[in-house]
């Protein structure tokens, strides 16, 4: 079905008004309101975590992420951004299952590493000369990590799996 030029001068329309009525903080706003028009938990919780990254330097072609690798009913706590490889950013997803790596590749979203929930046992942050690593540890195995570069946003994400490893719930 063909969009005729009004709906596009419609559209583009909204979108400057948005971005007038919240300046930085617009594309936050369209996810969340997205994310709140969408059926299932997993797009929802992960809308709404992903919104908590607006300020970063980052673009994520993530519409199709939460059908390509989570579960309909999975929650998802946060989502930390890792520095950028290949052209994209890599994404560390924290959920009431597992933690995810992934990555955004010609085919789709595709889990580099995962770990069930159970299994993980904390996280930390291991600075470098230019960057950092998120490393998330795991009972057996050599765990997750993921090459970051923003310190602030990560450090919560760290903060919430040693949480969650504790057997503490999520903050609200």
């Amino acid at each position: 079905m063909e969009k005729s030029p009004n709906h596009w001068r419609g559209a583009a329309a909204l979108q400057r008004t948005l971005r007038e009525e919240h300046g930085g903080d617009a594309d936050a706003v369209m996810a969340q309101a997205f994310a709140d028009t969408s059926a299932g938990e997993a797009e929802r919780s992960y809308r709404e975590a992903m919104a908590r990254n607006h300020g970063l330097r980052f673009r994520a072609a993530d519409v199709n992420l939460p059908q390509q690798v989570l579960q309909p009913d999975e929650t998802v706590f946060d989502v930390a951004v890792g520095a950028l490889r290949s052209d994209t950013f890599p994404l560390l997803i924290v959920t009431d299952q597992r933690v995810l790596h992934v990555m955004d590749r010609l085919r789709g979203w595709t889990i580099l590493e995962e770990a069930p929930a159970a299994e993980v046992t904390g996280a930390e942050i291991e600075e470098r000369l230019l960057s950092g690593r998120l490393r998330v540890h795991v009972r057996d195995g050599d765990g997750l990590s993921l090459k970051i570069s923003e310190w602030t946003r990560t450090q919560e994400v760290a903060e919430l799996i040693q949480r969650l490893a504790t057997g503490r719930p999520p903050p609200r």
